[in-house]
């Protein structure tokens, strides 16, 4: 299941592809040599072509080995764990940069270097310097959230969290556009850039897209056989502090301490991240909601498509995020949502979602034994949801992020931000 990040990298690329060949070219850091490559524009078309593409038939749920073989595991490895991958848009030549013993394009100061992704973890001051003052090229940066900061204590590494504040502290000094992926990011950032004394140049915001619901189809093969006849509900995210399970977990037991057996299956649909083994530890461990709450971990985007076609409504409960790309996704399906009222949550479910506080655990236990007591006031919800929601597609996202791009190229070189 590509996370979110994946998916906007590579739509950032899907848009770029829509350029003049001469106006884009790519790279990618390698994280091991500590350089830049260049990438050809047929092997971005291909990493692009094979994005999300299954190769597993007859609904057969893929082994380990077959993961790896697959082109989107290829594609993760190449962009996600390795490298990054860096759009640069000019009028004219593609961009090439520097490392040792590769032969790239031509270069013009003033031409634009576009980070997509989580490059916060890979490119070292030292090499944004390289970038911005001794190439003379316009650092262009997509903030997906501020959580380092703002969370760092929900981190396993504090290690981490410098890195990121060393990066973000370098974006906000002297990128010329920085591209938040919701206002509520935009307000985080630009709040972090006050406290350091700085006006970033540049920062605006651009919403992500998300994929269109595909045909029903049937109970794909590595599903729980039971969800075909049994109501469920679905919670999609990595499973981390953040992400606020706790508090699912809590309320699902006490459900079964209450004996409430009208409420649907809780389906939790993601990988264990940081600092959450001791919860899943105990949800798999647990006699009261061993038969209420299912985790699975390594959900294709078959399967997941599937259990969002055939839930009764979806949850979020994350103390924050930075968009909340699986609200969109739930809402895309025409489904109602319970999520936080945090960050930008809001502004992901436009305003569709029931917002709660993610610490409330009064609120939540109410609205979810409503929704069971009352399928006429779930219906409603979401029709609310149909009516009402307007989606965005990726192809609206890969051509926004090319226009902003385009809006800053200029001749001129860039100093140094103040």
């Amino acid at each position: 299941m590509p996370v979110g990040l994946s998916r906007l990298e590579v739509n950032a690329l899907r848009g770029s592809l829509q350029l003049d060949a001469d106006s884009v070219g790519y790279c990618v850091f390698d994280r091991y040599r500590r350089q830049f490559a260049e990438v050809s524009r047929d092997e971005v078309q291909g990493w692009v072509e094979k994005f999300g593409v299954s190769q597993f038939k007859g609904g057969d749920k893929p082994s380990g080995a077959a993961k790896r073989r697959s082109p989107l595991g290829r594609l993760s490895r190449a962009v996600e764990r390795n490298c990054r991958v860096a759009a640069r848009v000019s009028w004219g030549n593609a961009v090439g940069l520097f490392g040792g013993g590769t032969n790239l394009p031509p270069w013009t100061a003033g031409d634009v270097f576009a980070l997509t992704g989580s490059t916060w973890d890979r490119l070292s001051e030292r090499v944004l310097g390289q970038i911005v003052f001794d190439y003379g090229l316009q650092l262009a940066v997509v903030v997906s959230d501020m959580i380092p900061v703002l969370y760092p204590h929900q981190f396993h590494s504090q290690q981490v969290v410098a890195a990121f504040e060393r990066f973000i502290e370098f974006v906000a000094r002297n990128s010329a556009l920085t591209l938040c992926i919701s206002q509520s990011t935009k307000n985080d950032f630009d709040g972090f850039a006050r406290r350091l004394g700085v006006t970033p140049r540049h920062s605006d915001v651009i919403y992500l897209g998300a994929d269109p619901p595909p045909e029903a189809a049937l109970l794909p093969a590595g599903l729980p056989a039971e969800l075909e006849t049994q109501p469920f509900v679905v919670s999609v995210s990595s499973i981390q502090v953040r992400k606020n399970h706790q508090l699912l977990y809590q309320l699902w037991r006490r459900f079964a301490e209450e004996g409430r057996t009208g409420v649907p299956r809780l389906v939790i649909v993601g990988a264990k991240g940081w600092l959450a083994n001791d919860l899943v530890y105990q949800i798999e461990r647990d006699p009261l909601v061993k038969d209420s709450i299912v985790i699975l971990n390594h959900a294709d985007d078959r399967q997941l498509q599937w259990l969002y076609a055939n839930c009764q409504y979806t949850l979020y409960p994350s103390l924050y995020e930075g968009w909340g790309l699986p609200i969109v996704e739930g809402l895309m399906h025409g489904k109602a949502c319970l999520a936080s009222q945090t960050s930008s949550m809001p502004e992901a479910s436009q305003g569709l979602a029931v917002h709660l506080d993610p610490l409330d655990f009064a609120s939540w236990h109410r609205t979810i034994v409503q929704w069971s007591e009352s399928p006429q006031l779930l219906a409603d919800v979401s029709q609310r949801v149909q009516d009402r929601f307007q989606p965005r597609g990726w192809d609206d996202f890969g051509t926004e992020f090319c226009e902003k791009l385009q809006a800053i190229v200029k001749p001129a070189s860039l100093s140094r931000a103040a």
